[in-house]
């Protein structure tokens, strides 16, 4: 699962960037903030289909179903965020990176119990 995660937070960094380059205001724009960009997913918190991006000290968590944010903010990335949830295949790698996330903290928490 870590790869898979890992793939879509640098596809997320290259969408943002590419999207402020673009953007008429781009010379104050501070690339910086994406270097430390995670996305990651807690389905023994929050049994809905999400996931969260934090940039900085700032997250937030959106649905896998319809990528409406649930709860959070980051500012003016949040539009971009959505943009970059509804390209092509990273709505379905989500959904299979949340379906390997259910199963190893299913398989974490069952270990979990033996030592009881």
């Amino acid at each position: 699962m870590p790869g898979e995660i890992h793939h879509l937070e640098e596809s997320l960094k290259e969408f943002l960037a590419d999207a402020q380059n673009d953007s008429y205001n781009a010379r104050n724009t501070d690339f910086h903030k994406y270097n430390n960009l995670k996305i990651y997913m807690e389905p023994n918190q929050n049994k809905n289909p999400h996931f969260v991006v934090r940039i900085g000290i700032s997250e937030a968590m959106y649905s896998l179903n319809s990528g409406e944010k649930i709860l959070g903010g980051l500012g003016s990335d949040e539009r971009l965020i959505r943009r970059w949830f509804d390209k092509a295949f990273i709505r379905s790698d989500l959904n299979i990176a949340w379906n390997k996330s259910k199963k190893v903290k299913a398989v974490s928490v069952k270990e979990d119990d033996d030592f009881d």
